[in-house]
């Protein structure tokens, strides 16, 4: 009699270590699909782990190095066992090959523990969920087809199944109730999940309009941040109708573009002011930040890849060099004359610096004098005194109210608000109460374009962006669906699989009678 598959694996010894080595790859693919999954946050992460640690550290790159070479071993690993396995009834790994996969599944896992521990301690956590909710139509649905095919094969391999299986710990019938338990959690889950939880990409009505896109410190994946060489690139891209510029006041008394509070990332303040190179940007004169390179350290790390993978050219890459920090009046001429949007940011310098009591006031003439349209200037603020001196001199000026207020707490808002600048963190019922309500909403800091297509599926009126280049040419969302199609679909699926088990049941049976 010629024995079946699960009778030869049977009469296997060393099945275990074969399992450790599955686990080992399983893990490490894992962990390379979510560090892959999250490419559009890359950036954001090494900006934050590098601010943590005090210098520029790669920690994505770090890590996908460490995932090749362990992956590489494992699968070996797998390939070898197998092998053997078809030649000899067992295997006996060498002693280093039974130890290291151990320790590398638990420090893998302790690591992935660490890093999600760390999204969730930096508000981050939420962008993973993005991804598995982008892409849970696609998984459910092809898990539920498996489920399905594999149904009457698990049915009868089940009774098979268990019969190999260790009774040291667990007797024959108890297993069979364990693996019954576990196949119908198992197949509840994969046909229920889906119409309890709706994704972000089912719309409850029409589609809304496009976002706008606010180029972030100018597009910064594409020139350097908070330069006029940013701002061009707005003009670049037929969606993008403006950009989001930082404010900071010289110490004479001249505003210029700067994000952070020292010089050190975005310019070459080392080599040109070394003994000055941990003083906050207030504390130079603007002829002195004038003499400053704001372009060389974009091309010299690449940060966003636009340049290594082709994006931005090498000679254009290498035409930013030497570029200088703009004066805010050079960015409100530039930004009146190409008729866009402005977004921007004020930093209060210290209270010790000769134009603290000043600084909203001239930054307000400035923006007056200057002939931009006001009602295309957009300052997302809860600075009490700014806004009751914009909303004095200045009320067309776009006020954004910041944070994730409630419907209530923005229309009862003493101020003329015009819309809520929020860090992406509304629930998905939230974003769309708020489009039934007409309130616009501005999101902040969007690069992936699967987020982007969820915030048009809620409704965002605007997306401000690193990465402009990755939403412009798009015309419609990756992938929408109205929710009354979605759950036809998932309503079928479910009563496909119904049949599945109808047909499992009773046709063997009719069979039998026949026969």
């Amino acid at each position: 009699m010629k024995m079946s598959f699960l009778d030869k694996l049977q009469k296997k010894k060393g099945k275990k270590w074969v399992l450790l080595y599955v686990i080992l790859c399983v893990n490490l693919i894992v962990f390379t699909e979510l560090i892959y999954a999250l490419e559009p946050y890359w950036f954001e992460i090494n900006s934050e782990v590098s601010s943590w640690v005090g210098f520029d550290f790669d920690i994505v790159l770090l890590l996908r190095i460490n995932l090749i070479i362990p992956l590489f071993y494992g699968i070996v690993l797998v390939l070898v066992s197998l092998r053997k396995f078809t030649k000899i009834d067992e295997i006996s790994p060498h002693k280093l090959n039974r130890i290291l996969p151990i320790v590398l599944v638990i420090f893998y896992i302790i690591l992935l523990i660490v890093i999600l521990y760390f999204f969730d301690m930096f508000g981050e956590y939420k962008k993973i969920l993005y991804v598995l909710d982008f892409y849970s139509i696609y998984l459910f649905f092809i898990l539920d087809l498996l489920l399905i095919i594999l149904l009457y094969p698990l049915i009868k391999t089940l009774p098979k199944i268990k019969n190999y299986l260790t009774e040291k710990i667990i007797d024959s019938n108890k297993k069979s109730i364990l693996m019954m338990i576990f196949l119908i959690i198992l197949y509840l889950f994969a046909f229920i999940f889906p119409i309890l939880y709706i994704p972000t990409n089912v719309i409850y009505g029409s589609l809304p309009s496009k976002p706008y896109l606010i180029a972030h410190r100018g597009g910064s994946s594409l020139a350097p941040e908070n330069t006029i060489a940013a701002g061009n690139v707005s003009l670049d891209y037929d969606t993008v109708v403006g950009w989001e510029v930082d404010i900071r006041i010289s110490f004479d008394g001249v505003p210029f573009l700067m994000h952070d509070d020292l010089l050190l990332r975005t310019t070459n303040i080392s080599a040109h002011f070394p003994s000055r190179k941990n003083d906050r940007a207030e504390t130079f004169t603007i002829s002195e930040l004038k003499e400053l390179d704001a372009g060389s350290w974009f091309v010299d790390k690449d940060s966003f890849g636009t340049i290594s993978n082709g994006i931005i050219s090498n000679t254009k890459a290498e035409s930013y060099r030497g570029i200088r920090i703009p004066t805010f009046e050079e960015v409100l001429n530039f930004t009146r004359d190409n008729n866009l949007y402005l977004d921007f940011d004020p930093y209060m310098p210290d209270s010790s610096h000769p134009f603290y009591d000043d600084f909203y006031e001239i930054l307000l003439n400035m923006t007056i004098d200057s002939g931009i349209s006001l009602n295309k200037v957009m300052i997302p603020t809860s600075n009490t005194e700014w806004i009751e001196m914009i909303n004095i001199r200045a009320p067309e000026i776009l006020l954004g109210m910041r944070g994730s207020p409630s419907i209530v707490d923005f229309e009862s808002s003493p101020y003329n608000f015009s819309y809520i600048n929020t860090g992406d963190s509304y629930s998905n019922n939230e974003y769309r109460d708020l489009y039934q309500s007409n309130i616009s909403v501005m999101v902040y800091t969007i690069d992936a374009k699967e987020r982007h297509t969820q915030l048009w599926c809620l409704g965002a009126r605007w997306v401000k962006t690193n990465t402009p280049q990755k939403f412009n040419d798009l015309t419609k969302p990756l992938w929408y669906m109205n929710i009354w199609t979605y759950e036809i679909i998932w309503v079928i699926i479910f009563i496909v699989a119904l049949s599945s088990v109808t047909i499992i049941k009773f046709l063997p049976k009719k069979l039998e009678k026949r026969n």
